[in-house]
Formats: C-alpha cells, sequence, structure tokens
C-alpha cells in the first residue's frame, strides 16, 4: 500500500514540473505573438499615416488610387486592432499611445508640408 502512495507522489510531483514547464512555454511563446503583434500594428499605422500624408500633396490631392488605398489600409488597420485584442497582453493604455503618437507624428508632418 505503502509503495502505491509513494509511486502516486513522484508521478505527481513529475506531472506538476511537467505542467509548469509547459505553461512557461506557452506563456511565453504567447508574450511572442503580442510582440509581433504590437510591431505589425505600429508599422501599419504608420504607413497609414504616411499614405495619409502623401494624398494631402498638392499633386495627388483627390487621386483615386491613393484614395482607394486609404481605405485598404484603414481596413487592415481595423483587422489588426481586432487581432491586437485577442492576442495582445500589453494593455489598452499602451495601445492608445502608440496610437496617438503616432497620429501626432502625421499631424506634425502634415502640417510640415
Amino acid at each position: 500500500m505503502f509503495e502505491w502512495i509513494v509511486l502516486a507522489l513522484i508521478l505527481s510531483v513529475l506531472l506538476n514540473i511537467f505542467l509548469v514547464w509547459y505553461t512557461r512555454r506557452v506563456i511565453l511563446e504567447l508574450m511572442d505573438v503580442s510582440e509581433n503583434m504590437q510591431i505589425l500594428t505600429e508599422e501599419v499605422v504608420s504607413f497609414d499615416s504616411h499614405l495619409n500624408s502623401v494624398h494631402e500633396l498638392e499633386i495627388f490631392y483627390g487621386d483615386a488610387t491613393l484614395g482607394n488605398l486609404i481605405r485598404h489600409s484603414k481596413a487592415l488597420v481595423d483587422t489588426l486592432e481586432d487581432f491586437v485584442e485577442l492576442y495582445g497582453l500589453f494593455n489598452e493604455d499602451v495601445e492608445n499611445n502608440l496610437t496617438e503618437e503616432v497620429l501626432d507624428d502625421a499631424d506634425a508632418e502634415t502640417t510640415e508640408a
């Protein structure tokens, strides 16, 4: 009887060690995905801002192709924001600050141009 208890205890300890290792590994991978999503979102928001600033130049103002690109980039930003909500581990304050910083930079570029 005592051997069964010892065996069950050993198996339980080994299972717990494995589960801790596996959980840590999954959390680290999820954090990597979250960071990559954040970087991707920043890049697309930056592209959208740059595209808007180019579209507002006198040479390109009202160009249909650029207008379509702007609509497409806005849809892409919306899709990425949905993914960030699902997979993002960073809080909303960080996300809002990133979006505001990119928009502020785009506003500064359009006033300078």
